[in-house]
Parts: structure tokens; C-alpha cells; sequence
């Protein structure tokens, strides 16, 4: 699709959201740890081959038609926004945003998701069944990283009802502002109002999802130079690779900034944690701590 290229416009917006929307990326680079739920085979390929995540482009995702649900929370404030000339040409073209889901395609949005809950019941069943496992990251050095993207955003999606309203109120009326102050034709409006409500989906959930207490990393890479793909039941999936190590600059060595491991619930989970155990003394991976879910489950 070649490399997409994110206007003035757009740029302006992302800003906003880090500065009014995202407030939480301060909690994150203060270090807390956060989880990432995923398979034994994918841990032994972050662990030992690649030393990086896999990272799913959104519409790719399992879940990912959860991404539409903005659309309802726009539909149900939208009455709320003072009229304008602005606010009729936004409803005309968020019309077409909305009919159709190849938005995502044209953002190229890549999205990771983990939490700060160690041991989930519902990831567990999710991700974890009879074979799972999460990885405990050191979030602050993570996203402190340097990724090939255009625009990076972390946050914590949000599942409250009311504060969803309160942010797309917000970011509408600033998006109507900025529109009347730049005078954009519609072409770019329908731009702007791809590039604001598709990187917002990705961060407002419905109420349902809660359990999954999900902070999420969406970005944009630079170009396709960095995209891979792999080959899941029959269809090729895009996705991109994010280090998850430490580059000390010294000394030319990667550090992983992998600092616990919890074995999901199972049945034999002695013999799985003394092979985890095994495997991490003699690939000499230090300073990670292995410990084992307290859910009383047996898949």
C-alpha cells in the first residue's frame, strides 16, 4: 500500500492526545510493570530467537470489530456539540468513516495490548488455556524505546460510559475547532477525521470488556520496509517486530527487559515450572522471576 504519510493536521491532533487524552503515559514511564498473556511457544520465540514481540495490525486482531464501538459513543453526544457549519460537514463525512471498516487498513494502526493485572481469570481463559502464560515488562524502558513510527500513543483503554463521552465530546470539539481555524477543505477534514477516530477506537471499549483492565500501544510505522507477515489459518497476517530489549550503547549488548514470568493455571504446572526453570538457567536469562498463577483452576 506504500508508506502512509501523516499531514500537519493530523500531527496537530496526535499531539492533543497526548497532552489531553493520554494522561496516563506519565504513570507508565514511572515504571510499572505491565503483562502481556500469551502462549509458552511464542514465550520460548521472545525469549531465545526473536528477543521481540509480535505486534498484529488492529484489524487483523481477534477482536478487532470492538474498534467500531466509537462510532456509537459519537452518534449518542453529537447532539450535544454546538451547532456550526463545521459540525454539518463533520456529521456528512463522519457518515462515510463509519460505513465502512477499511479505515484501519489505510492507517496501518499496529496494536499490542497488556495490563497490569499479573494473574486475570478472564485472560486466562482467553489466552492462557492449558498452554498460556504472561510476560512482565518493564514498561518505562519498553515504551522509552525509539519504534520506526510515525506516531506512537500508549495508553489505558478506557470502559467507563461516562468519561468515554466526556473524551470524544472533548476531542470533537477540538477537532471542529481546529478544522474552522485551518479552513480545510473536506478532502482533508475526512482525512483528519480518519486519523482521530481511528487511532481513538483503539482506546475506547464497551463497557462489557472491562474484565480485560488493557492498556494499549498502537503505532504507525514509517513504511511497509518494516512490516512482516506470517500465516495463520491459511491467511497471511500483517504484523511488525518490537524489541523487547535494552541497548546499552557501551557496551553493544541487548539487556531483556523481560522481569517476570507467571505460568498460567494448568494441570502437572510442577513439571511446566521446572522445565521454565530449566530452560532460563541454561539459556543464563538472570533476573527474571518465575512464579505461578493462584487461580485454583485446572484446564
Amino acid at each position: 500500500m506504500g508508506q502512509v504519510i501523516l499531514d500537519d493536521f493530523s500531527q496537530e491532533m496526535a499531539e492533543y492526545f497526548k497532552e489531553h487524552i493520554f494522561d496516563n503515559l506519565d504513570k507508565i514511564m514511572k515504571g510499572p510493570m505491565l503483562y502481556h498473556y500469551t502462549s509458552m511457544e511464542a514465550l520460548n520465540n521472545i525469549l531465545d530467537r526473536e528477543k521481540c514481540f509480535w505486534i498484529t495490525r488492529v484489524d487483523f486482531m481477534n477482536d478487532y470489530k470492538e474498534v467500531a464501538y466509537v462510532t456509537e459513543v459519537v452518534q449518542a453526544i453529537i447532539g450535544e456539540i454546538e451547532k456550526s457549519k463545521e459540525k454539518d460537514t463533520f456529521i456528512h463525512l463522519y457518515k462515510d468513516f463509519a460505513s465502512t471498516e477499511s479505515y484501519y487498513k489505510d492507517l496501518n494502526i499496529f496494536a499490542f495490548s497488556l495490563t497490569e493485572n499479573p494473574d486475570s481469570l478472564p485472560l486466562w481463559y482467553n489466552y492462557g488455556a492449558n498452554e498460556g502464560c504472561n510476560i512482565g515488562i518493564d514498561a518505562s524502558k519498553f515504551f522509552g524505546q525509539s519504534f520506526n513510527s510515525q506516531i506512537t500513543f500508549v495508553g489505558k483503554v478506557v470502559y467507563d460510559e461516562e468519561k468515554q463521552r466526556q473524551i470524544v465530546k472533548e476531542v470533537i470539539t477540538r477537532l471542529l475547532q481546529l478544522v474552522r481555524a485551518e479552513n480545510l477543505s473536506e478532502e482533508s477534514f475526512s482525512r483528519a477525521i480518519l486519523f482521530t477516530f481511528g487511532t481513538l477506537g483503539c482506546f475506547i471499549k464497551h463497557p462489557a470488556f472491562v474484565s480485560e483492565e488493557e492498556f494499549r500501544f498502537i503505532f504507525i510505522p514509517k513504511s511497509d520496509e518494516h512490516i512482516h507477515f506470517r500465516v495463520s489459518r491459511g491467511a497471511f497476517i500483517p504484523f511488525i517486530k518490537v524489541p523487547v530489549v535494552e541497548h546499552n550503547a557501551e557496551t553493544g549488548e541487548d539487556k531483556l527487559l523481560v522481569r517476570k514470568i507467571t505460568i498460567g493455571p494448568r494441570t502437572k504446572l510442577d513439571i511446566v515450572k521446572s522445565g521454565l526453570e530449566f530452560y532460563l538457567s541454561v539459556k543464563k536469562l538472570e533476573g527474571i522471576e518465575l512464579c505461578t498463577s493462584r487461580t485454583p483452576l485446572r484446564f
